[in-house]
């Protein structure tokens, strides 16, 4: 399976961020992938105002016909949208003929405040999911995660014992945060699951003066970096043989002995 994942700088600006994507899709196809993966946030992220869209919203029509044109699975990082009343910050898969096959409204909210004084409160703004989802791109199980979901392993761990072989973080993680914690944290997650990770990650400071880490990640189910973003808007691209999940998994089986302490 061939993934490239696109890291972007994203601010306020809806009109101006859709543009950006477009480009980087148009772009992302050079390398003939299966699996094109985007941000969380990758069409708007504010601290300041918020946008509400709908299932039915023109961008993803655009993206629906995006996929089907170019026979792609495309994973719509996350978005911010309104159903029943209610915001989420929802993640949404397009298979290649065009249909979106899952979504997930992201469950841990990122309400945290930082020594130096950074302040983020997501509950303010989105509702959180409540359900782990699952489903198929080329006949391999995948599973969701958005951002600071990063940081609860009994999600991962769950995603992987249902069978995920790529569980997938889109992020818009923070520079302060990232620098720290970034890298530890998604090893863990591929090497205590045996699965693979692929962390599109938004990167640099928007015109809310917000800044995010980047260094979009692909890990392999041994803890190995298959490709890392640098420090700017770009694309990263690697082939994921997914033979290596039960070669892993069946070295170390962490699944099989894994054993419930709640």
């Amino acid at each position: 399976m061939k993934v490239a994942l696109i890291q972007i700088t994203v601010g306020s600006n809806f009109d101006e961020n859709f543009e950006k994507s477009k480009i980087f899709l148009q772009d992302s196809l050079k390398s003939s992938p299966d699996f094109i993966l985007l941000p969380e946030c990758f069409l708007f992220l504010s601290s300041k105002s918020k946008i509400l869209i709908d299932m039915s919203h023109d961008s993803i029509k655009y993206f629906k016909k995006f996929s089907k044109m170019n026979k792609v699975y495309l994973l719509l990082g996350s978005l911010p949208i309104t159903e029943n009343d209610k915001l989420f910050n929802r993640s949404i898969l397009i298979n290649p003929d065009g249909d979106i096959i899952s979504i997930y409204d992201k469950i841990h909210m990122f309400d945290i405040t930082l020594k130096n004084g950074e302040s983020y409160k997501e509950s303010d703004f989105y509702s959180p999911g409540s359900e782990l989802k699952m489903t198929k791109v080329m006949g391999h199980s995948v599973g969701h995660t958005i951002c600071y979901d990063l940081r609860y392993p009994k999600m991962y761990r769950a995603l992987a014992k249902k069978g995920s072989q790529i569980i997938v973080i889109p992020s818009a993680f923070t520079h302060t945060t990232g620098k720290a914690h970034w890298h530890s944290l998604i090893k863990a997650r591929a090497i205590e699951n045996g699965v693979f990770i692929l962390a599109p990650n938004q990167w640099g400071v928007n015109n809310e003066n917000r800044s995010t880490y980047g260094h979009s990640l692909i890990i392999d189910p041994w803890g190995e970096i298959l490709a890392e973003a640098d420090n700017s808007e770009m694309i990263v691209n690697a082939e994921l043989d997914l033979n290596r999940v039960l070669d892993c998994q069946n070295a170390i089986p962490v699944l099989d002995n894994d054993r419930n302490f709640d």
